[in-house]
């Protein structure tokens, strides 16, 4: 990288091309700092260094991918939060998308320090919903699709362990959004927290068998973007 630029919890490396750019990136997240460290009640010794790659093959380097998918924008390696070059995002994506994914990426560096072991949808859920780095129609039209075809995926159908691109493929992204919401609408961040400390125990934690859960998340889905819903917003 050929400069380095400090905030107060962050580090930046990134290129000359990437010198427009920057300032908002760390900007954005000394913004969502003390919002996103409270909720989830955990703040970090160190600085955390963010790499902003120029174009996707220094990405895939950085990630230490191979043929990564063209839509990946980010990720965690060697310590580092990474991600797209803002000014060059990945097909499919914007600018805007691009700089909230590194609050989406940080969200899982804190996520990962109180339980490095929580299922994918949790953990990507969580960063998901922390970055709003996906548009909200994606979200919609794939959860309404699915009401109607009676397609909501289970939660173990998106605890896809470390394959990520199976995870993209089952609409994870867009559901685990969905549960994240519905839990914190409905219990608040502090029942959400208890899950990411014990995953294991969510009958424990909402008094309710996963069925249970299943069927109230998907009662919610409804609700909030079903048929009904989509005519109220009209």
């Amino acid at each position: 990288m050929d400069f380095v630029c400090e905030s107060s919890h962050f580090i930046a490396e990134y290129h000359e091309s990437e010198r427009t750019c920057v300032e908002e990136v760390l900007n954005l997240l000394e913004e969502r700092y003390s919002d996103i460290t409270e909720k989830t009640g955990r703040e970090l010794k160190q600085k955390t260094t963010v790499k902003i790659c120029s174009d996707r093959a220094e990405l895939n380097l950085a990630l230490g991918i191979e043929d990564a998918p063209e839509w990946i924008r980010g990720g965690i390696a060697a310590g580092k939060t990474v991600i797209a070059s803002p000014l060059n995002p990945p097909p499919g994506s914007n600018y805007e998308q691009v700089i909230n994914t590194v609050v989406h990426e940080f969200t899982h560096v804190l996520i990962k320090e109180i339980n490095p072991h929580i299922p994918r949808w949790l953990d990507e859920g969580i960063a998901s919903y922390e970055g709003k780095d996906n548009h909200e129609a994606w979200i919609r039209n794939t959860v309404s699709e699915g009401l109607k075809n009676n397609r909501v995926p289970a939660l173990a159908d998106l605890d896809t362990g470390a394959d990520f691109q199976e995870f993209f493929r089952r609409d994870g992204y867009q559901y685990s959004y969905t549960v994240v919401e519905y839990v914190t609408a409905r219990y608040g961040y502090g029942k959400l927290m208890e899950l990411v400390r014990r995953p294991e125990k969510l009958e424990e934690t909402f008094q309710m068998t996963e069925e249970e859960f299943y069927r109230s998340w998907a009662a919610y889905l409804e609700e909030n973007y079903g048929t009904d819903a989509d005519e109220r917003q009209e």
